[in-house]
């Protein structure tokens, strides 16, 4: 009898567990627009979670010498951005949000030139991309040829600046927002409260990259997120079985 209570008093505690996957899914697909899969570095994890999220993330590198972009987040991995590219051109809904890690003012044009071949040679369009770069400078050659570019805005942990830091970092995030350079601006979701009340015009783009979909609704801040309609799109995590 006590093994039998012990069971049953087991699978109660499970039974939240179980559920997981089925709440994911419905908090994914009803904001299947605005929650994207963070990075999906194989094309394998991609194809994994095609039929639950609609669009993704990935880690890209510009490698010249190849002439292609390699997913990859520290260094190039074998894998071509092509196989993304071909996925983008037989799915004309879906999109791809682009980390491209290594862009600068000195390689962006070749960067874009290659960038613009490759979409052409796979059937796919520019506003399937997002192009994300560190270097705003770098992403304005981008924007003018067309391409939807968010600048990854490279800010200290809140508790480490004090308040004159602060008000220097605001300046320089608005600064990058009224360039015309960019499109959107992104950062973690850490930074939401403190960068939504300054005057600019352009998309904000963020991650919640220690949360599943399924657990956005229980937080005040990723809540405030899912509803602002300047936030137009939300990373989450999810592993899988090809994640790198």
């Amino acid at each position: 009898m006590k093994r039998r209570l012990g069971a049953a008093f087991l699978l109660l505690l499970c039974l939240p567990l179980l559920t997981i996957p089925l709440c994911n899914d419905k908090v994914v697909e009803h904001y299947i627009n605005k929650i994207w899969l963070h990075r999906t570095n194989t094309i394998e994890k991609l194809h994994e979670f095609e039929e639950e999220y609609k669009n993704f993330e990935c880690d890209v590198l510009f490698v010249p010498e190849l002439a292609d972009f390699r997913i990859g987040h520290d260094t190039p991995s074998s894998e071509s951005l092509k196989l993304y590219l071909d996925f983008l051109g037989a799915n004309p809904d879906r999109e791809l949000w682009i980390d491209l890690k290594n862009l600068t003012e000195a390689n962006c044009l070749k960067a874009e030139s290659l960038l613009t071949k490759m979409l052409a040679q796979s059937g796919a369009y520019k506003d399937q991309l997002i192009v994300e770069s560190r270097d705003w400078k770098a992403l304005r050659h981008f924007t003018q040829e067309g391409y939807y570019t968010s600048c990854y805005l490279d800010i200290p942990h809140l508790n480490e600046m004090d308040d004159q830091e602060r008000a220097a970092r605001l300046d320089s995030v608005q600064q990058i927002a009224r360039s015309g350079a960019v499109e959107a601006i992104s950062f973690p979701a850490s930074y939401y409260v403190f960068l939504r009340d300054l005057d600019f015009h352009v998309d904000m783009l963020t991650w919640e990259h220690r949360r599943w979909a399924w657990q956005l609704p229980f937080f005040s801040r990723s809540r405030a997120i899912l509803k602002d309609g300047r936030v137009k799109v939300v990373l989450v995590k999810e592993k899988g079985h090809y994640h790198q």
